[in-house]
């Protein structure tokens, strides 16, 4: 159903049920070898899934601090994000619908034009169980309420009053005797062109997050992230970037079923180097200077000479950019959005 009004980017209809589990990577998978077997899921609405290609334009910090997200545009309407933590690696793919996952109370959102947000939610602050009206970001009410067994509605209103749209959603049987979550919500935009996020979840649980910026239209790529991918041996692909608060990287491998998955863990500045028990050798090299390195050695064993590839250089004189414009027509009727 398509927005009869532009107040709000539509949030896609995410279930656990669909989901496939975060890909473990904690070692060397060779290409030759299966996909690994699926370990239990943290992230609700998380897809391990064949990359969708594109070009990365920037990385996001994860609010926890426990990762980061590798964001990437195939075009004007589809984006999709790498959520890199120390533990695992999985997709989030924004392709003609925004999409949200929650890992224990933290929020990952991802729209087509690329507009990102991660928060914690926290209760009573910015997360409310219903039944009940409760005031959100940027002072807008939702007025929660359940309509049925595992179904929940919340209606929305504007700060000056009066409702503009619904949000309708339900759990689906998980297919293990359980029940997962579907999430509906909203990216809401106001006249001077700032949003808020807004998820309703299948338990009753409304949560919202003002990213504090103008989110009109395509975001422009963070011209201080500097990116390139670089293969290092035995079907590895190293995705390299560089930004002023350090390099990342991080690793897939284009397993026999052609479909590219993460391998290995994640490096930074704050983990610089794998394990020993690793089965290859990865380090960054001068992190905290403007010219770190990337060393490796995937092949041959202990001896055999070592790979260094430069990441690439910041642009000089970067600063962060992107800024947009929106504006909302005042048009009568209650848009409804009922979760699939």
């Amino acid at each position: 159903m398509s927005l009869t009004r532009p107040t709000a980017r539509r949030l896609g209809l995410l279930c656990a049920a669909t989901a496939a589990a975060l890909v473990p990577v904690v070692g060397a998978v060779p290409a030759a070898m299966a996909a690994p077997a699926a370990i239990a899921a943290a992230h609700q609405g998380a897809v391990a899934r064949q990359n969708p290609g594109g070009t990365m334009v920037r990385t996001e910090q994860l609010a926890s601090g426990g990762g980061f997200v590798e964001i990437y545009r195939v075009s004007a309407s589809h984006y999709w994000g790498r959520i890199i933590t120390y533990y695992g690696t999985s997709v989030i793919d924004a392709k003609g619908e925004t999409v949200a996952l929650q890992d224990n109370g933290e929020y990952t959102f991802l729209t087509p034009q690329g507009h990102f947000g991660d928060w914690i939610a926290v209760s009573g602050k910015n997360q409310f169980r219903g039944p009940g009206t409760f005031t959100i970001s940027r002072g807008y009410t939702a007025i929660v309420e359940q309509t049925g067994k595992n179904q929940w509605r919340a209606k929305l209103k504007r700060p000056a009053g009066g409702a503009f749209l619904t949000l309708q959603t339900h759990a689906v049987d998980d297919g293990h005797g359980g029940l997962s979550n579907v999430y509906a919500g909203e990216e809401i935009v106001d006249p001077g062109g700032k949003a808020i996020y807004v998820v309703l979840s299948a338990d009753g649980i409304i949560t919202s997050f003002d990213p504090q910026a103008a989110t009109g239209g395509e975001p422009p790529a963070d011209k201080c992230t500097a990116t390139r991918v670089q293969s290092i041996g035995a079907g590895t692909l190293a995705h390299m970037s560089n930004r002023p608060s350090g390099p990342r990287v991080s690793f897939t491998s284009v397993y026999d079923d052609g479909k590219e998955r993460p391998v290995l863990m994640p490096l930074d500045k704050n983990h610089p180097s794998l394990p020993a028990d690793a089965g290859i050798l990865a380090r960054i090299t001068g992190a905290n200077t403007a010219a770190p390195e990337l060393v490796t050695r995937v092949e041959g064993g202990k001896g055999a000479p070592e790979t260094v590839t430069a990441f690439p250089a910041i642009p000089k004189g970067c600063r962060g950019t992107g800024t947009g414009t929106s504006t909302v027509s005042g048009t009568s009727g209650l848009p409804e959005r009922t979760a699939r």
